[in-house]
């Protein structure tokens, strides 16, 4: 008996029925993508959890490297929403004089922050391991997931989507802050954050890179490090 013809001189098998089109045409399963919205629904409850966990977490130990996660898991949602690393920010680029104005601008705070704090002394798991970590963790929150989402959310306006994560950026800081600090205080730590969210946004918009950001939050985690506010 002579074989079917997609057996002969060596071909391969035809695949199964249910893998080819009415017309013969081989198919293959889509890309299941998230649309921006979509993304929203899972990237904003990851950032009620990552406050949540960052009230909690002990800044001395091994604890504090699943600091990490949220961030990663957050702009990892994005990527499968079709967002590019470029969209991100994460790609590297030089540091423009604007930019640097815009990360300096931010020490006129740091003052005031070492001023109404005591020191503590070094702490190596605070500086070397949480401050790093958290640091590049809120970086790939903030600026590299929600700073974009909040961008194509709203219809590519850049100076609202900036407004808006600025706000979140200093909410986020609460929880840490609303069990221990006076009002005045936690008045100042909303003043100071969104006003930081507002120049390190405008940065990572300037340059198209977070990783410039990233060193730097992790440096200034580092000195607060040093000081308690309880």
């Amino acid at each position: 008996m002579k074989p079917p013809n997609d057996m002969e001189d060596g071909a391969r098998p035809s695949p199964p029925s249910d893998q080819r089109s009415p017309c013969g045409v081989r198919q293959y399963p889509r890309r299941i993508r998230l649309s921006p919205r979509a993304a929203a629904w899972i990237v904003l409850p990851i950032g009620l959890l990552y406050a949540l966990l960052t009230a909690r977490l002990p800044d001395d130990g091994p604890a504090a490297l699943l600091a990490l996660l949220p961030g990663l898991l957050a702009a990892s949602v994005l990527r499968a929403a079709g967002f590019r690393c470029r969209d991100l920010y994460l790609r590297p680029a030089p540091l423009s004089r604007t930019g640097l104005g815009l990360l300096a601008a931010s020490l006129v705070f740091l003052p005031v922050i070492l001023v109404t704090g005591r020191w503590t002394g070094w702490r190596w798991p605070a500086a070397l391991v949480y401050a790093p970590a958290s640091g590049i963790s809120q970086e790939l929150y903030f600026r590299a997931t929600l700073l974009p989402l909040l961008t194509a959310l709203l219809g590519g306006r850049r100076n609202a989507a900036l407004v808006v994560h600025a706000l979140l950026f200093a909410a986020w800081h609460l929880p840490a802050a609303l069990p221990s600090a006076p009002p005045a205080g936690i008045a100042g730590i909303v003043a100071v954050t969104f006003a930081c969210g507002m120049l390190w946004g405008r940065q990572v918009q300037r340059d198209g890179t977070v990783f410039w950001l990233m060193a730097y939050h992790s440096l200034l985690l580092a000195i607060v490090s040093l000081y308690t506010w309880t």
